[in-house]
């Protein structure tokens, strides 16, 4: 199928897009996961290291969905950033954090997650959802990842992959094609933002070939976990 190139985003221009859909990016993702989208975030904690005084960095946070849910009721986070480019997202996820008494422990940083500032080994944990196929370089955002954990640290990527049941992987291309492009413009007015969406789903290497990508950037223990059938997958790996 021949790409609209009226319809492509530029990787590097997609915190632009963000900041455009950033008043209803949470309604809209609640509704075009079918309300799975706090369960997927909620299956992200079980993965998360069993220590005491953690201090987590969550990329491409948005409105920092996935940074509350990881730090509410676990008193194991001592401390919590996240970052992201779309500095409207980063409004929103303030107020949402303040809104659930964690401004004492979680702080959100206009930055690039292929550049991060933040010192070599600083996290014990690093995460990202539904975000590293937005990111323009791949592979210079994983360096970046592997910079920053700790020696031992973990990294979780949680990203859309392909179901391997013909059936579903049909229904999924279908919905991704057809329904999130018409329901995200009937309810943003941005049809290009949701077309995108579909077109990165399409373009990332999912499963074993994303596994084979992080050991090449020098993580162990790799793990792939699909969810609802392989529609997404959580990466679990340690540095």
């Amino acid at each position: 199928m021949k790409i609209d190139q009226n319809l492509v985003i530029p990787k590097s221009d997609s915190w632009k897009m963000f900041n455009a859909i950033s008043g209803r990016y949470d309604f809209l993702n609640s509704l075009l996961s079918l309300g799975q989208d706090l369960r997927w975030r909620r299956a992200l904690k079980r993965f998360l290291p069993d220590s005491e005084g953690q201090t987590i960095l969550d990329l491409a946070t948005g409105t920092a969905g996935v940074l509350i849910v990881l730090a509410k009721n676990n008193p194991m986070i001592k401390r919590g950033y996240g970052v992201d480019l779309a500095v409207k997202m980063l409004e929103i996820g303030r107020k949402k954090i303040k809104l659930q008494h964690l401004d004492d422990r979680l702080v959100l940083k206009k930055a690039d997650a292929q550049a991060l500032p933040f010192p070599d080994e600083a996290f014990d944990c690093v995460t990202i959802s539904f975000g590293i196929r937005n990111i323009p370089d791949l592979r210079l955002v994983l360096l970046e990842m592997y910079r920053v954990a700790k020696k031992g640290g973990r990294i979780i990527i949680l990203e859309f992959s392909k179901p391997e049941n013909p059936l579903l992987k049909a229904g999924h291309w279908l919905y991704l094609q057809m329904v999130v492009p018409l329901v995200g413009f009937l309810f943003s007015g941005n049809f290009k933002a949701y077309t995108y969406l579909n077109q990165t789903i399409q373009a990332f290497p999912y499963g074993d070939r994303f596994c084979k990508i992080l050991k090449q950037m020098g993580f162990v223990n790799i793990e792939p976990h699909p969810l609802m059938g392989g529609a997404a997958t959580i990466y679990v790996a340690q540095k």
